[in-house]
C-alpha cells in the first residue's frame, strides 16, 4: 500500500488460536523499520478487540517501511508486511478529479487510492521516456568545459567554483564576460574557459507542463485503470482499437500515448543510391 509523507497509516494484525479462531496473545509488539534503517518499537499494543491489534503510524520518510508484528506467550506468532510512502507531491502531474472525469468516475467507496497509484505509475512511465515533466531542482558536479545536466532544463540559478564557492558569472560576449552559458535543448551548461571543478544548481522540467502530456497521462491512467478490471465472465474487458497489441508496440503505453508523445516518429528510412 502506498501512501503520501503525512498520512496516518493504519497498521493492524489479527491474532487467532490453534483451531484459528480469534484470540489474544500475552503481548504484541510492533517493529517498524524506515527508509534509512532506523527502527522504531511499540508495545506491549493492547487489543482492539478479541485478537485484533490496531495502531496508527505517522511516517516522517519517504520510502518503503517493513512493518514487523511479534506476539509472545499464549497464541505467540509473528506477522511482516511492508508499506511505501511517496513524497507529498508524489510526482503526478495530472490531478484525481481529472482522471475521474477523464474515466466518467463518480468516486466509487476505495476506488480512489487504487486510481491514484495508477495515476503516479502512468506519470512515472511517461517520465521515464520523456525526461522530468515535474520542476525539479537539481545539482550537478563537473570540470572542464562542459557540465552534462538531466533534461530538460528550465533555468539555471547558479555555478560555483568547488571548493571555495566562487561565483561563476553568466557569459555576456558583449560586454566581455567570460562565465557559463546553457545549452538546454542539449543540457549542457558550457564554460567559456576552465575555471576547475565546478558545481552547477538548476531546475529541470517543464513549465507550464505542456498538454500533450497531461492529456498523456489521462490517455495512459485510463489504459492501466481498464486492464485492470476484470469483467463479469472473468476476462478482460475489451479494449478499444488502439490498445490491442501492435507488433513492435509495448502494449502498457498504447499508441494514442505514444502519438501525444511523439514517440511514433521514425526516422525515415535511407532510400539505396543506385
Amino acid at each position: 500500500m502506498s501512501y503520501d509523507l503525512g498520512d496516518v497509516v493504519p497498521l493492524s494484525v489479527t491474532i487467532t488460536d490453534e483451531n484459528g479462531r480469534l484470540a489474544n496473545a500475552t503481548d504484541v509488539h510492533l517493529t517498524i523499520t524506515q527508509p534509512d534503517g532506523t527502527t522504531t518499537t511499540v508495545g506491549p499494543i493492547t487489543p482492539t478487540s478479541e485478537g485484533v491489534y490496531d495502531y496508527d503510524y505517522t511516517p516522517t520518510q519517504i520510502g518503503l517501511h517493513v512493518v514487523h508484528w511479534v506476539a509472545t506467550g499464549d497464541n505467540a506468532s509473528a506477522y511482516t508486511d511492508v508499506f511505501d510512502v511517496q513524497p507529498a507531491a508524489g510526482g503526478a502531474f495530472v490531478s484525481l478529479a481529472d482522471a475521474r472525469e477523464h474515466l466518467k468516475k463518480e468516486g466509487e467507496p476505495g476506488d480512489d487510492e487504487k486510481l491514484r497509484g495508477f495515476i503516479r505509475a502512468a506519470c512515472r512511465m511517461i517520465e521515464d521516456r520523456m525526461g522530468h515533466i515535474v520542476p525539479v531542482d537539481r545539482v550537478a558536479d563537473g570540470e572542464g568545459r562542459t557540465v552534462i545536466l538531466e533534461r530538460p532544463v528550465i533555468a539555471v540559478q547558479s555555478v560555483v567554483r568547488v571548493p571555495g564557492g566562487e561565483v561563476v558569472p553568466q557569459a555576456d560576449p558583449v560586454a566581455g564576460v567570460h562565465g557559463w552559458t546553457l545549452d538546454g535543448a542539449a543540457g549542457l551548461v558550457r564554460l567559456s574557459q576552465p575555471v576547475g571543478r565546478v558545481r552547477v544548481t538548476y531546475r529541470a522540467g517543464r513549465s507550464p507542463i505542456p498538454p500533450n502530456f497531461r492529456l498523456a497521462a489521462l490517455e495512459l491512467t485510463a489504459h492501466l485503470w481498464r486492464t485492470s478490471q476484470l469483467n463479469g465472465l472473468g476476462g478482460r474487458p475489451t479494449l478499444p482499437a488502439d490498445e490491442v497489441v501492435v507488433p513492435g508496440v509495448t502494449y502498457a503505453l498504447p499508441y494514442a500515448v505514444r502519438q501525444l508523445l511523439g514517440l511514433d516518429k521514425r526516422p525515415q528510412e535511407e532510400i539505396p543510391v543506385g
